[in-house]
C-alpha cells in the first residue's frame, strides 16, 4: 500500500471518484425521470441519491486542497460516502423486490456512525481509530449488497447481478485490507494515511461496474419483459393465442410422425356480458383471472392452457386419450363451477363455463382439430352450458358429460 501511495496521486483520485460518481448521479436521477411511470422499476433515485452523496463526501475531502475551509471535512466527507453507500444498498433493496430485512444492519451503522463523530468529537481525528471504524462500517454495508445481489431471485437478471455482487466482495475485501493495515500498524503516529491511494482506487472500480451493471440488469429485465408480453396474455399470464396456436401446430406435426392423438379443449364462459353489464369490465377482468387460476391448477404439465379471446380459453393436451382428456374436461368444468367468485371483494358471483372437447386422430391437421372441438363448444352452448361435449369420432358433437350429473367415472 505504501508503493502505491507513491506512485498515485491522492488529489488527482479523489477528483476521478468524485467526477465519476457526479456523472453516475447524473444518469441515475435521468432514468428515474424516463422510467417513473414504471412504479415496478424501483431504486433508481435511491441509487442518484447513492452517488450524488458519495460524490459530495468526495468534493468535500477535496476543497480544502483549493484553502477551502470546512470545519471537520475528514469526517464530514467520509460521513456522506457512508451516506452513499447506505443509499446504494437502499436501492438494491427495493430493486430487487425486498428480498430480505436491511432495517437492523442501517440502524447498526447509524449507531456507529454516530460513535464515530462522538469519539472523534472528544478524541480528536486519529487514522488509527477512524479507517478501522469506517472501512467496518462500510464493509458491512457492502457485503449486504453483495449477498443481495448474489441471491436475486429473478432468473433474466442473475448473471448480471451476481457479476455486480462479485465486485462488492472485492471492494469488501478491500475495505478489510484497508482495516486490518492499520490495526497491524496502530501504534504509528503519522499525518497522512499511507492506504488512502488503495481505497480510492479500488472506490473507483466499484464505481465503474455499479452503473453499467446496473444498466444490464435493467436491460436483461427489459428483454425478459418484452419476451413475455409476446407469449403471455398480459390479463391472466396465461399462453396467448399466437404461442398456443405455435404450439398446437408443431404438437400436430410430432403426432402425426409419432402416430399419437392430441386433444384440443375449448372452454367459454357462460353468460359473460351479463358478467360485464353488472360488474363493468374491471368485474369481468376480475372473473376472468379468478377463472385463469383454477383453469391452471387442472392443466399440469406437459398439457398447455391459454386465453385465445375474451372469455375463451384452450387446453392443448399431448398425447391424449379419450378417458383421460374427457376427465380433464369435466375438471375444468367442475373447478370453475366449484365455489362462487369475489368480485370487487364483496360481491359473490356463480360462474359457469362451457367446454367443447377434441381428441384428434394422428394426421389431423391443428386448424381442423380447433374447428371441431369449436363445434362441440358451440353445441353445449346450444344444449344449455356448463357442460362439456366431446366430438365423435366422425367429428359430429355428442354431449358426454352434463351439468351436475356426471362425475367423469365414464370415462
Amino acid at each position: 500500500m505504501e508503493w502505491l501511495a507513491a506512485q498515485a496521486h491522492a488529489g488527482t483520485l479523489l477528483i476521478i471518484n468524485a467526477l465519476f460518481s457526479t456523472l453516475s448521479a447524473i444518469m441515475f436521477a435521468a432514468l428515474h425521470v424516463a422510467l417513473r411511470k414504471r412504479r415496478y422499476i424501483q431504486g433508481m433515485l435511491w441509487m442518484a441519491a447513492s452517488h450524488a452523496g458519495i460524490a459530495a463526501g468526495f468534493i468535500v475531502l477535496i476543497v480544502p486542497a483549493f484553502r477551502v475551509v470546512v470545519i471537520g471535512s475528514s469526517v464530514v466527507g467520509n460521513l456522506l460516502i457512508d451516506l452513499g453507500t447506505t443509499f446504494s444498498l437502499v436501492s438494491f433493496w427495493l430493486y430487487l423486490d425486498r428480498p430480505f430485512r436491511i432495517w437492523p444492519l442501517i440502524v447498526l451503522v447509524s449507531v456507529m456512525g454516530l460513535l464515530e463523530v462522538i469519539y472523534v468529537g472528544v478524541v480528536g481525528q486519529l487514522y488509527q481509530f477512524m479507517i478501522p471504524a469506517g472501512t467496518t462500517l462500510r464493509g458491512m454495508l457492502t457485503v449486504a449488497a453483495g449477498v443481495m445481489l448474489w441471491q436475486c431471485r429473478d432468473e433474466s437478471r442473475r448473471a448480471a447481478a451476481r457479476v455486480g455482487a462479485a465486485f462488492h466482495f472485492l471492494w469488501a475485501l478491500a475495505l478489510l485490507a484497508r482495516c486490518l493495515w492499520w490495526l497491524a500498524h496502530a501504534d504509528m503516529v503519522i499525518g497522512v494515511d499511507p492506504t488512502a491511494n488503495f481505497g480510492l482506487l479500488t472506490r473507483l472500480l466499484l464505481t465503474w461496474v455499479i452503473t453499467p451493471g446496473f444498466l444490464w440488469m435493467l436491460t436483461r429485465q427489459f428483454d425478459a419483459e418484452l419476451v413475455r408480453y409476446a407469449s403471455q396474455d398480459a390479463l391472466t399470464g396465461l399462453s396467448n393465442r399466437r404461442v398456443i396456436w405455435e404450439l398446437g401446430q408443431r404438437a400436430a406435426v410430432d403426432a402425426s410422425r409419432r402416430r399419437q392423438r392430441i386433444g384440443v379443449v375449448m372452454i367459454d364462459v357462460d353468460h359473460f356480458k351479463g358478467i360485464n353489464d353488472r360488474w363493468g369490465h374491471v368485474g369481468g377482468d376480475e372473473a376472468l383471472v379468478a377463472i385463469a387460476d383454477r383453469l391452471r391448477l387442472h392443466v399440469p404439465p406437459p398439457h398447455r392452457l391459454g386465453r385465445v379471446g375474451g372469455e375463451e380459453f384452450m387446453v392443448l393436451l399431448l398425447d391424449a386419450d379419450d378417458w383421460a382428456a374427457g376427465l380433464v374436461a369435466e375438471r375444468l368444468r367442475q373447478a370453475v363451477e366449484g365455489e362462487p367468485i369475489l368480485l370487487n371483494a364483496r360481491d359473490s358471483l356463480a360462474c359457469t363455463v362451457s367446454v367443447g372437447l377434441h381428441v384428434a386422430q394422428p394426421g389431423e391437421a391443428w386448424n381442423d382439430m380447433v374447428m371441431t372441438a369449436d363445434s362441440a363448444l358451440y353445441a353445449a352452448k346450444r344444449g344449455g352450458r356448463n357442460r362439456v361435449v366431446v366430438s365423435s369420432a366422425g367429428g359430429s358433437p355428442t354431449v358426454a358429460i352434463e351439468s351436475r350429473t356426471a362425475t367423469g367415472q365414464g370415462y
